[in-house]
């Protein structure tokens, strides 16, 4: 993995884990649950992501779309 993708798994990782903590906190520390808190804190996340590049990905269609039309071959018109 490159250095920005690195940074961005770690990332997600400190995310998962504040979030998994919190959990832990608002239920009273419970003890032996921590997979269960890592695992409800991941669907957590992961969603939020989700939802967050769908939001985005219009954006970045759009923002895509002239260099795609550049990029695209031309095909010459056949005189009848």
């Amino acid at each position: 993995m490159n250095d920005s993708m690195t940074k961005m798994a770690q990332d997600v990782q400190d995310r998962i884990r504040d979030v998994a903590y919190l959990m832990w906190e608002a239920a009273g520390h419970q003890q032996e649950m921590a997979m269960q808190y890592w695992l409800a804190a991941e669907k957590e996340v992961l969603a939020a992501m989700g939802a967050a590049a769908v939001k985005l990905a219009p954006k970045l269609e759009s923002a895509a779309a002239p260099a795609q039309k550049e990029a695209a071959p031309r095909t010459s018109k056949k005189a009848k």
